[in-house]
């Protein structure tokens, strides 16, 4: 009743936004010649992208814990349970095979959980020839449970590794608020996830880190407690969405992408602010340090091990420190433009589901 009577499901059967391209390149839903419709027809899609993902998982992070993954797959409707092994083999489970794994089962779009050596997906039928649902992902281009179990797997296994100092007197945002009351940080963070991103597409262009570094000191200095409040989310998050565009862009591209091209098909990714740009403290620290640590594998080749060395690092830090030395240029002030724009994005609707939280919080609840 409350997906389709009182907050009905936006729907598109077609992308909604724009593939982007370049060279060799071509990304997005349009990149792919056909989208499954059903879970049928979706599984073995995953499957070859956890395949894909398997191969390159060693490489990817030192000691990395999230290797070697299988998954089981519900889907939603039917209740119907699958298996898939890391090599991309599949197989029909009973339910109660299914939950023998020991994860805890949250069956709502984008529900997941692990297990031992691998992850629970709940894939939602409905949502699969839903551009509006998952296009945004132009690192993978089809619907996103490959990214669940990817991002998330990050957060829970590799990021609790004894390995992993946490941040000291963190202050992780009950309830998520997102802080998207102070409009010049919004504007400021924008302005900053905007520079980042122009430095990534731009490799070698040394004066476009400068002038990101520039803002992000500027930032610092005015809004110390969002700073403060910044680090947990920059550090946890940031790194698990660099992980997660990686490892998209393996999986679902491996005609297009290897390790050779790899940068250069992440610089053509950063050219889509239109797209990866967010607002709200959470969700621009998924982009500030996500693209600073892409400017950081240019860089510095011990940068992972000093970020999981100390709990107050950050990606977008370790990056300042690492021109500490440089002169930057002066910081660029912000105009009611800037305001106003920001102003406008962060009021916009969300095109997903309506308030999805709640309904997950309801699921979890009664199932």
């Amino acid at each position: 009743m409350g997906h389709k009577v009182i907050f009905p499901i936006k729907i598109s059967n077609v992308p909604t936004i724009e593939p982007v391209s370049a060279g060799t390149f071509f990304f997005g839903p349009q990149a792919h010649a056909t989208q499954p419709k059903t879970i049928e027809e979706f599984i073995p899609v995953l499957a070859e992208q956890l395949r894909l993902y398997n191969a390159v998982a060693p490489s990817l992070w030192p000691d990395n814990k999230v290797v070697n993954q299988s998954a089981v797959v519900e889907g939603i409707e039917s209740g119907k349970f699958w298996y898939i092994s890391p090599d991309g083999q599949t197989k029909p489970l009973s339910k109660n095979d299914a939950l023998s794994y020991g994860f805890a089962r949250n069956a709502f779009a984008g529900g997941f959980g692990p297990y031992e050596g691998g992850m629970y997906l709940a894939v939602a039928e409905e949502d699969l020839p839903n551009y509006l649902m998952w296009q945004r992902y132009l690192h993978l281009g089809t619907y996103d449970s490959i990214l669940f179990l990817t991002h998330e797997g990050f957060h829970l296994k590799e990021q609790n590794a004894p390995k992993w100092q946490t941040v000291s007197g963190a202050v992780p945002n009950a309830g998520r608020a997102e802080f998207l009351e102070n409009t010049p940080s919004r504007a400021k963070r924008g302005l900053l996830q905007r520079q980042l991103m122009k430095a990534v597409s731009e490799p070698g262009n040394t004066p476009l880190i400068l002038e990101a570094l520039s803002t992000y000191e500027d930032w610092k200095e005015k809004f110390p407690d969002e700073y403060k409040n910044s680090i947990y989310f920059e550090r946890v998050e940031g790194t698990a969405f660099y992980y997660e565009m990686i490892t998209g862009l393996y999986s679902g591209y491996p005609d297009q992408v290897n390790s050779n091209n790899l940068d250069k098909a992440l610089a053509l990714l950063a050219t889509r602010d239109d797209v990866y740009i967010r607002h709200g403290l959470i969700k621009e620290s998924y982009t500030v340090s996500g693209f600073a640590c892409l400017l950081l594998d240019r860089l510095e080749e011990n940068w992972k091990e000093r970020l999981m060395g100390d709990g107050e690092a950050t990606p977008i830090e370790i990056l300042y420190q690492h021109f500490k030395n440089d002169t930057l240029p002066a910081p660029r002030q912000l105009t009611q433009a800037d305001i106003d724009a920001v102003t406008e994005e962060i009021q916009k609707p969300d095109i997903n589901r309506g308030m999805p939280l709640v309904f997950q919080m309801l699921y979890y609840m009664l199932f």
